[in-house]
């Protein structure tokens, strides 16, 4: 049998294949590439990651120790500029005072300052009377290897699409290709800055949960996989924070099937997602604490991920779109016009194939920086374009997709057309997959 071939991405792979409990997600070790090598460095990380996200654990040492230290991102952060302090909450549920001299560490502007704090932190705390006070605080934010991204793509004899599916772990087979091409759009802004937001339905067992929290690490997103609410998408108003679209440069929402909006609330979560989408314009009323959210634009991209369900329904029976099915599924579903929300996402994409994800699977990826390095890159080659004979909305996000994907596959303005208006079939560029043998169980006897 004959080696494979050496490649130059195959000299930053990482192997992930590694003893671990269920307790942490594979993501968070791959985000601390030292980890998957070093044992102690992994139990290191485990500790202090339970620290910032597992209330229990941390609660009951908490009664033992005067000092710990934690690795999280903040679910919330509350400026107090009366009394001068900044506290960060943790997923643990801990509130954590951030002196001003820690602030330093943070950066040398504002802007970097706010960035540092939403995304992972290591924090070094102690009791002080009734509260917790941090005397450490280490931004980790992710690096961006641009270099080795660019000496990936311009000297491997792999496609940039290849490449990033090998990046997150998985066979570049025809099967992934389709599966992940829809999700990976998601990463990049149009040539004119808005982001592409994307649906997608499929199957179950296809990596949908795993790319959202791979998102988390990668690019600072959030995975939200039951209906949001007002406070926790935007602003906790009893509490005066700051809700996940201010501290996340995206969103990824699984289990999209399962929402409702019958009642007053979620109606209006909706409304403000839809409002979010296009103008960047998050609002809420003013909370008990006086605080509003911030009166600036924030346009990040939404992903929207669920099962098929009624989409199977349709499939064949009538002609394939499934932009026109969206529409008509969820209307009916939630007794509420979904037709904006359609009109918003660039690409809504219903997999009937099924695509047993764990077949795919390599145990080796590329470190995060690299994959923040090729996503540079690619952005920095997205150029403006008028190629689409789409109308509205859908032009504007066929010129952009166009664009887009140029960048890492071949596509033409005609293809790219209906993908957006939904008339094209990603299944049919999947190859003809050997089927299977059912292995049945012998009968009782």
């Amino acid at each position: 049998m004959s080696t494979p071939k050496h490649d130059i991405i195959d000299d930053y792979l990482l192997d992930i294949n590694i003893p671990r409990d269920g307790n942490i997600p594979l993501e968070v070790y791959i985000a601390f590439p030292k980890s998957l090598t070093d044992k102690e460095e992994r139990e290191r990380i485990r500790k202090e990651w339970i620290y910032g996200n597992d209330k229990q654990v941390v609660a009951m040492d908490l009664m033992f120790k005067d000092e710990m230290s934690a690795i999280f991102r903040p679910t919330g952060i509350l400026i107090d500029w009366r009394g001068m302090t900044i506290s960060v909450y943790t997923p643990s549920q801990l509130q954590i005072i951030i002196p001003n001299q820690q602030l330093e560490a943070l950066g040398n502007s504002t802007e970097e300052r706010v960035q540092n704090l939403n995304d992972y932190l290591y924090v070094k705390f102690r009791k002080r009377e009734r509260a917790l006070v941090a005397d450490l605080v280490i931004p980790l934010r992710g690096k961006v290897e641009e270099g080795i991204a660019k000496e990936i793509l311009n000297n491997t004899n792999y496609t940039t699409l290849e490449v990033i599916l090998m990046g997150l772990g998985y066979k570049p087979h025809p099967a992934v290709k389709r599966l992940f091409t829809p999700r990976i759009i998601s990463w990049f802004k149009g040539f004119d800055g808005k982001p592409l937001h994307v649906a997608q339905f499929t199957l179950p067992e296809t990596a949908k949960t795993s790319f959202g929290l791979r998102c988390e690490t990668l690019f600072n997103w959030k995975y939200i996989p039951e209906p949001p609410t007002l406070a926790r998408l935007i602003l906790d108003a009893r509490q005066g924070i700051l809700g996940e679209v201010f501290l996340r440069n995206g969103i990824v929402f699984d289990e999209f099937d399962k929402w409702d909006l019958g009642s007053p609330d979620r109606r209006y979560t909706f409304d403000s997602i839809l409002t979010g989408m296009e103008q960047g314009k998050w609002e809420r009323g003013v909370s008990a604490l006086g605080v509003r959210v911030p009166d600036v634009p924030r346009l990040i991209p939404l992903v929207f991920f669920g099962n098929l369900g009624d989409f199977a329904k349709v499939y064949g029976v009538t002609k394939y779109c499934v932009r026109a099915w969206f529409t008509q599924i969820f209307t009916a579903r939630f007794q509420h016009d979904v037709s904006a929300l359609a009109d918003r996402i660039a690409v809504i994409d219903a997999c009937f194939k099924r695509i047993p994800i764990m077949d795919y699977l390599t145990y080796k990826v590329l470190p995060d920086s690299v994959i923040r390095g090729i996503v540079k890159v690619l952005q920095e080659d997205v150029k403006p374009c008028n190629v689409s004979n789409l109308k509205g909305r859908l032009k504007r996000h066929a010129d952009n997709l166009y664009a887009v994907m140029s960048t890492f596959t071949k596509v033409t303005p005609e293809l790219v057309d209906s993908i957006v208006s939904g008339t094209f079939e990603w299944d049919k560029i999947i190859e003809q997959l050997p089927q299977q043998k059912e292995e049945k169980l012998p009968e009782r006897r």
